[in-house]
């Protein structure tokens, strides 16, 4: 209704997620779960309110070949991170 819808769904924005209203303990799980949950091609973009060099190592040790991670916006005190899971190569 209204509208034309777009071909494919990775071509609309979503707002960042903000962990920063988590709890400490929750924010990587958190992150994880999204990335879970992402299919090939897929991005999604979070704002951290702590350094992501830990959490970026550990995304590359367990999904090395998988995973795209681009800092958007380098902190402090905060910092914009579209996490995505890389399309297989052809």
């Amino acid at each position: 209704m209204g509208g034309k819808a777009p071909a494919d769904c990775r071509e609309q924005k979503v707002e960042p997620y903000d962990v920063r209203r988590l709890h400490a303990a929750r924010k990587q799980s958190a992150i994880m779960s999204m990335f879970d949950g992402l299919e090939p091609g897929q991005t999604f973009s979070v704002i951290l309110d702590f350094d992501p060099g830990r959490l970026k190592r550990q995304f590359e040790s367990s999904f090395a070949g998988d995973l795209v991670w681009v800092c958007l916006e380098i902190g402090p005190p905060e910092w914009l991170i579209e996490i995505g899971r890389r399309e297989p190569a052809r």
